[in-house]
């Protein structure tokens, strides 16, 4: 990371608050230092605390400027709609993860005929932000509708905050009491869980029985490689967010050809980063649901991930409808050929269309 010069420090200080300067080695630019600033202020000015309100800023910048996320700094980070709570421990969520959710949600409510039920699985849910999205969505595009939503992540402390974003939203008035419906029409709940072990299905099919019948099976699941990590992620990314939540547990064996045990469960796969895909893929054998969505960190990886459906023993059949959507996948892109939103590439003998623009973000699956 190249360093700033002291000129920049001196415009921050003349030009916005001796605060900007300080929150310049994590913001890195004027106008970012600025937004920063204004949004720990009004942060400050909306929250009670004993501590002088001066005083809370300072500390906020302070702890800003040392390099911990924003997200954690102040505490929340807005998904749609909502106001999901961060903390140290969990992965904060992404404006491409809700770009995607949102297009989910979009694509559900436009099912003819409408479906007289919904079935939904998060996988890997860290904060909940997913299901809780599609769940603020669904409601308002299927009312009446029954709607089940599960979050699973190995982490209790995922677990704990996805439960307090529920009652949170609930509390804001952005999502509704349970008691405002009957337990039959909406049920999101959420469990410490393994995705490697091999109890995890025969533990869902007998806690969830909705989940036999699966509408869609959603993930965003560690995907960095460790190389990656170290040489690729964003300083704040490696000393403050949760490694647990961004990179696949090692792998055994060697060669082209690896294999990884975890929980029970030997998976194999050709790339450090891809240890849950093949897992992701098995579950969909076994589960079918009618939409899989699975996350991914780039072209390269979401074109693995096709090759690994295309090539895999796990028995995954019958999806039609094979795409990678772009950061933005409802939006547009220029061409030679005017404004598009679409395009088609071929990986692996398949046609495979891309939708959106930005970065190779997820893979879509629908047998619909």
């Amino acid at each position: 990371m190249p360093r700033l010069p002291p000129s920049l420090f001196w415009r921050a200080r003349r030009e916005i608050s001796p605060m900007a300067a300080q929150l310049l080695p994590a913001c890195r630019d004027l106008q970012s230092a600025a937004n920063e600033l204004r949004w720990i202020r009004e942060h400050v000015q909306d929250t009670k605390s004993p501590i002088p309100a001066g005083l809370r800023v300072w500390q906020l910048v302070e702890k800003r400027g040392r390099g911990i996320p924003l997200q954690y700094v102040l505490g929340t980070q807005p998904f749609g709609d909502l106001e999901i709570k961060c903390r140290p421990g969990v992965l904060i969520p992404r404006p491409e993860t809700e770009a995607y959710t949102l297009h989910l949600a979009s694509l559900l409510s436009q099912d003819q005929p409408p479906p007289s039920s919904l079935s939904i699985l998060d996988l890997c849910t860290g904060t909940g932000c997913i299901p809780l999205l599609l769940l603020q969505s669904l409601l308002a595009s299927h009312p009446g509708t029954p709607i089940s939503l599960h979050g699973i992540d190995i982490s209790p402390h995922a677990i704990n905050l996805a439960r307090a974003n529920h009652a949170h939203n609930i509390s804001l008035h952005h999502l509704p009491p349970p008691s405002s419906s009957s337990p039959s029409t909406t049920r999101l709940t959420f469990s410490q869980l393994d995705i490697f072990s091999p109890s995890l299905i025969p533990h869902l099919l007998q806690s969830q029985p909705q989940i036999g019948e699966l509408d869609l099976l959603v993930s965003n699941p560690p995907y960095i490689s460790p190389t990656e990590f170290i040489h690729s992620t964003a300083r704040a990314v490696r000393n403050h967010e949760p490694r647990l939540a961004l990179v696949p547990p090692p792998s055994t064996g060697g060669g082209s050809q690896q294999q990884q045990q975890q929980g029970g469960i030997t998976t194999e796969f050709h790339h450090p980063a891809d240890i849950f895909y093949t897992r992701l893929l098995e579950i969909a054998a076994t589960l079918k649901p009618k939409r899989v969505l699975m996350e991914v960190g780039g072209w390269e990886q979401a074109v693995r991930v096709i090759r690994l459906l295309e090539g895999s023993s796990s028995g995954v059949k019958g999806y039609g409808t094979v795409e990678i959507w772009r950061d933005e996948p409802a939006a547009s892109f220029s061409s030679s050929l005017g404004t598009i939103k679409e395009e088609k590439v071929v990986v692996g003998g398949r046609e495979v269309v891309v939708r959106g623009e930005g970065r190779g973000r997820a893979v879509y699956l629908s047998r619909v």
